[in-house]
């Protein structure tokens, strides 16, 4: 789930806009219906009760508990006209009854709907993170393949093995993007892109901050103002020199400006190159510099925000944390479930192998943590977005290999099963505890 929150509409909370809202409508039909109607603004004796539009309308985007405020608001009026013989009928039960009831049925059905185009919209929001992690993991692969094929006599450096301890370095100081984080970012960015001058400047307070946390070569100093930057920064993606527009005697001190967010659209930091090769400046060396900055940036974010988890089990995999952190939150908002499967590789002669095996069989959507311990190794799977009927059929599909590949059934004393929904009433951390404390000791 992102951490997005709720806009602001002209320096107003969407809290106080709705109820703003829900009371400027109400105002207005009522006014409306006495200036078009003054004796009798409630439309009572006329063949159609426009009067209920304003309530209708106010639960249908607001909820229930909006269209109830907007009824009572018309019953005090109403009340008030009556009690001062401005209407010349007494209060109309049966209206009143039958336009209240109209309205909450119209507010449950706005409870229901909104709640569904909420869990719709995770849904897609999660897939699409998910793509995007994948098609950028792809990538990493792949170019650390063919430099791998360049640079191995020369530069024995592989792009796994930097990465791999940059993600370590992420998890020893929480997530943040400081000097340290910085520094071993720059000097991968250095050696894949050929960088000679360039800084990384943090995000303080909303925006950039004028100190850099990092910086190679001569640096690049910060120039808020600066045409590249802006461009980047309004954009949200990599602008260089080659294709931004510039007027006649318009200039830029940076040959590139890119802006280091995460999937979810959370700006972190800016990584600012006066100097590189010219022969280095064009498209795919962009390319791979925007997929290693993601790529950092969404470790540095789920490494944050599973702090929670990864404080008390370090060798817990980030994104496994935030995942499971993330499917929690979501349950307890919109009731989405997701399952936690439990696999138990008790000691066997082929047990490295079993787990291994069983590891590499997990879905693409899945997380899998692996634990190894005196007992056994232990694959903790978490499965988003799936309930425990799709975790049995993950736990038979499993067992139909364990019997086809190495002749052995689940549950027979070499592996064994156990699933676990993700609910609210258990933290993620009491969710992990529960599990290693009952199958490590």
């Amino acid at each position: 789930m992102s951490n997005e929150k709720p806009e602001k509409t002209w320096g107003i909370s969407p809290n106080v806009t709705k109820w703003l809202e829900s009371s400027l409508i109400t105002c207005g039909v009522l006014a409306a219906g006495y200036y078009l109607n003054g004796s009798d603004p409630f439309f009572v004796t006329s063949r159609f009760p426009w009067l209920w539009f304003a309530p209708l309308l106010v639960a249908l985007r607001y909820g229930l508990a909006a269209g109830v405020f907007s009824v009572s608001a018309i019953t005090v009026a109403m009340l008030l006209m009556i009690r001062t013989k401005a209407l010349p009928y007494p209060f109309p039960t049966d209206y009143m009854l039958g336009g209240t009831l109209l309205v909450m049925v119209s507010g449950q059905f706005s409870a229901v709907w909104n709640k569904r185009l909420m869990r719709a919209d995770k849904l897609s929001e999660h897939a699409v993170e998910r793509a995007q992690q994948i098609s950028r993991a792809y990538f990493m692969v792949r170019l650390s393949h063919d430099r791998l094929e360049q640079n191995l006599i020369s530069k024995p450096v592989t792009l796994r093995q930097a990465m791999s301890d940059l993600r370590l370095h992420l998890v020893r100081h929480g997530g943040k993007i400081n000097s340290e984080v910085a520094g071993e970012l720059l000097a991968i960015l250095s050696h894949y892109c050929n960088l000679d001058s360039a800084s990384i400047y943090p995000v303080v307070a909303g925006g950039l901050g004028p100190e850099p946390v990092a910086s190679c070569g001569k640096g690049a100093p910060f120039e808020p103002d600066d045409l590249l930057l802006r461009s980047a920064m309004e954009s949200g993606n990599t602008a260089y020199q080659s294709v931004t527009r510039m007027q006649p005697g318009q200039r830029s001190s940076y040959l590139v400006a890119s802006p280091m967010r995460s999937s979810s659209g959370d700006l972190m930091a800016m990584l600012l190159v006066t100097e590189m090769p010219f022969l280095s400046l064009q498209r795919e060396t962009l390319q791979i510099m925007g997929v290693l900055l993601s790529y950092c940036v969404e470790h540095a974010f789920t490494t944050a925000r599973a702090t929670e988890i990864l404080d008390p089990y370090p060798d817990c995999p980030p994104l496994f944390a935030s995942e499971l952190i993330k499917m929690h939150k979501l349950n307890k908002d919109l009731g989405i479930e997701s399952t936690l499967a439990v696999l138990k590789v008790h000691p066997h002669p082929r047990d490295k192998e079993i787990a291994m095996t069983i590891e590499k069989k997990q879905r693409g959507l899945d997380h899998v943590w692996r634990v190894t311990a005196p007992t056994g190794d232990l694959l903790i799977t978490l499965m988003p977005f799936s309930s425990v009927t799709g975790g049995e059929g993950y736990i038979a599909r499993i067992a139909l290999l364990l019997r086809s590949q190495f002749g052995i059934e689940m549950g027979d004393g070499v592996v064994t099963s156990r699933l676990l929904q993700v609910v609210a009433p258990l933290s993620p951390l009491e969710h992990l505890h529960d599990i290693l404390e009952r199958e490590v000791g």
